[in-house]
């Protein structure tokens, strides 16, 4: 017997118990949450699946290129590329039945599509030994827009940012990452000027969760009293991730991300929406306030995602460092982060 012939029924027992493993695990991947573990199984088994395809068709090529010869054949292969393409182009199209199909999975997991189209990684607390956690933000269309106009040019905002950590008593235990300006009150001011623009309304539940109050009475940092650069950045301009190391070995906390856009005005969040408010109608920067975002996750699980879900928004000036859950006047704020997608290492 051949080394091909007597190598074909271990082949075709992998490859069915191969098909069988990644049926289910594909299955389960439709109707479920992300899973990291979940998805290195499919992963695993459907590269094994294609070798072992591959050294099936190279043992059965001839018998494979009679099928194709008889008119039938080829009226099959030409059936079976055609589906391939229209499927392909309907997906991508996102056109019914397709969509529908792919709809329907989201539906099922509650959520909306994963994409992990990072364009930039920044790290913090890069000199720390303990556990890691990255957290992925998607940027959405109203992620940035127009800003200050400065000499006549319209110069693009982008948001401030905060992403710390609670516990589930709602105890600060540390900031992981914050936006340059918000950690040394660099803000922009009056152009060719050296003054310091302080907006406390821009991160008040991060600041009042901080708990630090400025020599000027406010809870933000300021020039004087800035924040280490370990934890500080410049505020990417588009979707990127967040890589973190913790300062000790936490079970449970509870993992927030509050943002804010200056200039993104609406109908109810105008330049004069509130004239008695010095901080928000003086400098003529407030608009929409601060979102917080929140989720709790578990750091002995390094097998799961966590999606974090917005709670409210913060006062509109920064007076305290409340959630507020009425969002009635909030509607391109909203739309700043698409979705945010926490994992621990």
């Amino acid at each position: 017997m051949s080394a091909a012939k007597s190598s074909r029924p271990m082949v075709s027992i992998f490859m069915l118990f191969g098909f069988v493993t990644i049926l289910l695990t594909g299955l389960l991947s439709y109707g479920l949450r992300y899973n990291s573990l979940l998805s290195a199984i499919h992963t695993v088994f459907g590269i094994s699946f294609v070798l072992f395809g591959l050294f099936h068709l190279k043992n059965n090529v001839r018998p494979l290129l009679a099928y194709l010869k008889p008119r039938n054949g080829k009226r099959l292969a030409l059936i079976s590329l055609a589906f391939i393409v229209i499927s392909s182009l309907g997906v991508v199209l996102k056109l019914p039945p397709f969509q529908t199909v792919i709809e329907l999975g989201y539906a099922l997991k509650e959520l909306k599509p994963i994409d992990r189209q990072i364009t930039e990684t920044l790290y913090t607390n890069i000199q720390r030994e303990g556990q890691k956690i990255l957290v992925d933000i998607k940027a959405g269309p109203h992620y940035s827009g127009p800003g200050a106009n400065v000499l006549g040019v319209t110069l693009t905002a982008t948001p401030q940012m905060a992403i710390w950590l609670e516990d589930k008593q709602g105890n600060y235990l540390e900031t992981l990452y914050i936006t340059k300006s918000a950690s040394n009150g660099s803000y922009l001011g009056p152009i060719f000027s050296s003054e310091e623009v302080r907006r406390p309304e821009a991160l008040p539940h991060w600041a009042f969760s901080r708990g630090i109050q400025s020599d000027d009475g406010l809870m933000i940092p300021s020039r004087s009293e800035p924040i280490a650069d370990a934890i500080s950045g410049a505020t990417p301009v588009a979707s990127f991730g967040l890589s973190s190391v913790m300062d000790q070995k936490y079970k449970e906390a509870v993992i927030k991300l509050e943002v804010n856009r200056p200039f993104d005005y609406n109908a109810y969040y105008h330049q004069k929406a509130f004239p008695n408010d010095n901080i928000y109608s003086g400098s003529g920067n407030s608009a929409q306030p601060s979102l917080i975002y929140s989720s709790i996750i578990n750091l002995e699980d390094t097998t799961s995602y966590y999606f974090m879900t917005l709670l409210g928004r913060g006062h509109h000036s920064g007076k305290d460092g409340q959630i507020y859950s009425d969002l009635s006047g909030i509607t391109s704020a909203k739309e700043m982060l698409n979705r945010i997608i926490v994992e621990v290492l």
